[in-house]
């Protein structure tokens, strides 16, 4: 639940030291920059907005142009490079200078977009030559034998449309132009289709040409030269036999692709992150400020860290810069940037309120608490031994696949531990693909059996309610009396004496135990009243409406039967896959279970996640948490040299 504590620098080197300062602030990675106050107290004009010259322009407009063409190439890549590998290369591009880069960029980009444009003229010959072939196939039978040269004395013709008005200006034209010796014959092949033949004497190809030109038909001609002129008998055989060799010529420029991919996809994927870096030291500077000799660079970095980088500077630049801490006494507490610093598995957990912006710096981190409670949701959900094992494989399978993505690697690991609650949940119920391990050894629960004791596990998800709901509003009532926002703390404890005592009501109507006595409702009644006078003085007339978000927030607590329900469905639906399989012969009733199962396993995969996020989201942290501040983002290099 930490949030690290901050300090904000005043870095101030000499002018001509400020691009190897930038590179170095970027090779470091641990400063989040912001952009320099230029007022200075008695001297208004003595800053200015660094601006780069007619020179550095030049420079950066190129490394864009150079960069944008070696991040257009990367999706060309077949094969995915390993992220350790591209970070290697990174290395080594790292040592080059901006002409080598230049020289590399282009020489992969025109390899690797020679070997694409390859691809995809195969890919589009084999598509125009099947289609060729599909007319072809439907207008020889129309020859009735005859033995035309396509593309010298015959046109193959898709009509679309009007086809009756097209074939009658076509043929009243085929008449009067192409002579006696020439024939249209068509065949519909849907309703507003037809595909025809007109052939005609071969010194009249450019003219029939014309007239299929002049009245807006397309003639399906050959695509491969070596088609063109071959006759009705062979041109189906010479069109397959094109065909399957553009295949193997495709077969072979995707190998290529693959191998290309394997031997420079991790140059080429870090060529495009080394040049962003070099970019975005361009794009910085109009956050940094200079007088006529001396530039300033500003920024946050964890507390902790502030020494160890003055002393790395002073080192790496011999005192030519030097490094102030400004403290944030003045400073908004909104602007500071928030670094969640929460140890072991709970860092994982962050991603999980990454849908939010940070807290603000200095209040709260709720992160362990979203953590127990939506691991703890999850497996009371779940409660399957073999279904959460399926989990963790997924979950394993992710981090591997797209583990050099932060937020993939970190839900990577939430999802293990989900696993592991899924798994003591599914031990504790002893269910097993659901009550596998019953009907096979007559193995019964440890705790509840979830399908036969509904009203137990209702109250156990009530229950859950019942400490989770108030221990929010204990939460709100005491973060706002620690920053002094008196108002919001006598709401928060106000609504949390009215849900106390609303349920204290309703555990005296119900009889329940020695909450029956008749003191437990005189207790509670007075509790509303307390409730209902301090709402009124903490918030005037809107106490009122204030008053009746007591019945919602015991509504929020009951909210957490969706707990059982969820549970209870997915135990149903597993029971009833095996009652399936046991009902049905073998070779049908197997199936039949593994494909409910499946379907089963998906669906307990991602709702138990939706609905322990949703009571975290919705009923627990707005009672306390109104995250407003700034993510610590470092200025630092995109791949890790």
């Amino acid at each position: 639940m930490a949030i690290a504590t901050m300090e904000r620098l005043e870095i101030v080197c000499l002018r001509e030291l400020l691009p190897t300062v930038t590179a170095y602030l970027q090779e470091q990675g641990v400063v989040h920059l912001e952009e320099v106050p230029l007022a200075v107290e008695d001297a208004p004009d003595y800053l200015a907005r660094v601006a780069l010259d007619g020179d550095q322009r030049d420079e950066a407009e190129a490394m864009e142009d150079l960069h944008r063409m070696a991040a257009e190439v990367v999706p060309l890549l077949t094969v995915k490079p390993d992220w350790t590998a591209v970070n290697a290369a990174a290395a080594e591009l790292g040592k080059k200078s901006d002409y080598e880069l230049e020289r590399l960029v282009a020489l992969r980009a025109r390899e690797l977009r020679s070997l694409t444009r390859r691809k995809l003229n195969a890919q589009d010959n084999i598509e125009l030559l099947e289609q060729f072939r599909k007319v072809i196939e439907n207008v020889v039978p129309m020859l009735g034998g005859r033995n035309v040269a396509f593309g010298k004395e015959a046109r193959a013709i898709v009509l679309k449309g009007d086809i009756e008005a097209a074939l009658a200006r076509l043929d009243e034209r085929r008449k009067s132009e192409l002579g006696a010796e020439s024939r249209l014959v068509h065949q519909k092949v849907a309703r507003n289709q037809a595909v025809a033949v007109l052939t005609y004497p071969a010194a009249l190809n450019d003219h029939a040409g014309r007239i299929l030109l002049e009245e807006h038909i397309s003639a399906v001609d050959p695509p491969d030269s070596r088609i063109v002129g071959s006759g009705a008998s062979d041109v189906l055989n010479k069109i397959r036999e094109t065909i399957e060799s553009n295949r193997g010529h495709l077969a072979s420029v995707n190998n290529g692709l693959a191998n290309f991919a394997r031997q420079y996809g991790a140059e080429v994927t870090a060529l495009a992150l080394v040049l962003e870096d070099k970019l975005e030291r361009f794009q910085i500077v109009n956050q940094f400020a200079q007088s006529g000799m001396v530039a300033v660079v500003n920024g946050w970095i964890p507390a902790d860290q502030a020494d160890a980088l003055s002393g790395r500077l002073g080192r790496e630049f011999a005192g030519n810069v030097t490094v102030t801490k400004l403290g944030v006494a003045n400073v908004d507490l909104h602007q500071v940037p928030t670094l969640l610093r929460n140890k072991g598995i709970f860092k994982h957990y962050e991603v999980l309120l990454s849908l939010f912006k940070p807290p603000t710096y200095g209040s709260f981190d709720p992160t362990v608490l979203v953590a127990v409670a939506f691991t703890l949701f999850y497996g009371f959900i779940l409660g399957d031994m073999l279904y959460a094992v399926v989990v963790f494989v997924f979950a394993r399978w992710l981090g591997k696949k797209f583990g050099h993505i932060e937020a993939v690697r970190s839900a990577s690991k939430v999802g293990t531990y989900m696993a592991y609650s899924g798994f003591f949940f599914g031990f504790l119920y002893m269910e097993l693909g659901g009550d596998l391990l019953q009907r096979w050894f007559d193995i019964h629960p440890i705790w509840i059996h979830r399908s036969h004791d509904i009203p137990t596990l209702m109250l156990y998800a009530i229950l859950v309610g019942c400490v989770h709901v108030p221990l929010s509003l204990a939460l709100g009532f005491w973060f706002n009396y620690k920053h002094h926002h008196m108002a919001h703390a006598i709401e928060k404890l106000a609504l949390l004496i009215g849900l106390l005592s609303i349920g204290l009501v309703a555990l005296n109507f119900l009889k329940v135990g020695f909450f029956a006595a008749s003191i437990v409702s005189m207790l509670g009644i007075a509790g509303l009243a307390v409730c209902f006078v301090m709402l009124i003085y903490a918030l005037g007339a809107m106490g009122l409406v204030m008053f009746l978000e007591v019945i919602s927030l015991f509504g929020n607590v009951l909210s957490y039967c969706r707990l059982m329900a969820l549970g209870l469905a997915g135990v149903i639906i597993a029971d009833l896959a095996n009652a399936l399989g046991a009902a049905l012969p073998w070779y049908i009733g197997i199936p039949a279970a593994a494909l409910v199962h499946t379907f089963n396993i998906g669906l307990s995969i991602f709702s138990p996640t939706l609905h322990s996020l949703r009571l975290n989201y919705v009923e627990f942290l707005p009672k306390f948490y109104h995250p407003e501040g700034r993510s610590y983002k470092p200025f630092k290099k995109e791949a890790t040299w």
